[in-house]
């Protein structure tokens, strides 16, 4: 009998002996694991950093690139020989604007301006009655055929947003 308990003395303090080693591995491991993150967390910082600085440089260069270019505009629209006479400062700094913002922006204005002019023979207006549109017809036409979205935007050359947005608008869904 004392053989026994001797024998199972033994095999716990085997056991427990056993148990320490694996709950020390785990520990290390994690203390492990959170070293690795702190170096990750750290390069990233660095990197950020550096890419951040980076920017900066290259906002800071486009804005010098920027300041140059609209002084060298500003001396290339100074004064011709025919108007040296004539040399005093602009009271209004004046800009050249090209491009279809600038024509779309100035027919509306010139628009607002002449009130007598036609709406109608205007290019690229909406029409007044919204059902009059000959491509809201042929959607509604396919739609009551009954041709899902997806076909009816092929057939008509149309993205299938657009198409489901007039076709929601039109509570034909």
């Amino acid at each position: 009998m004392v053989t026994f308990l001797l024998f199972l003395s033994f095999l716990l303090n085997i056991v427990s002996l056993l148990s320490i080693v694996i709950l020390y591995s785990r520990q290390n491991r994690f203390l492990h694991i959170e070293k690795d993150q702190k170096k990750i967390i750290t390069e990233l910082e660095d990197i950020i950093s550096a890419y951040l600085i980076e920017m900066k440089e290259e906002n800071d260069e486009f804005i010098r690139r920027a300041t140059t270019q609209m002084y060298k505009d500003s001396e290339s629209t100074g004064p011709t020989e025919e108007n040296k006479q004539d040399v005093s400062p602009p009271t209004q700094n004046s800009t050249k604007w090209t491009g279809t913002g600038y024509k779309r922006a100035s027919k509306a204005y010139q628009q607002m301006n002449n009130p007598q002019m036609e709406s109608g023979d205007q290019t690229g207006e909406m029409p007044e009655d919204p059902e009059q549109d000959p491509l809201i017809q042929h959607v509604v036409s396919l739609k009551k055929k009954g041709m899902s979205i997806e076909e009816i935007a092929k057939a008509v050359g149309k993205g299938q947003t657009e198409i489901e947005l007039l076709l929601k608008f039109r509570q034909l869904m």
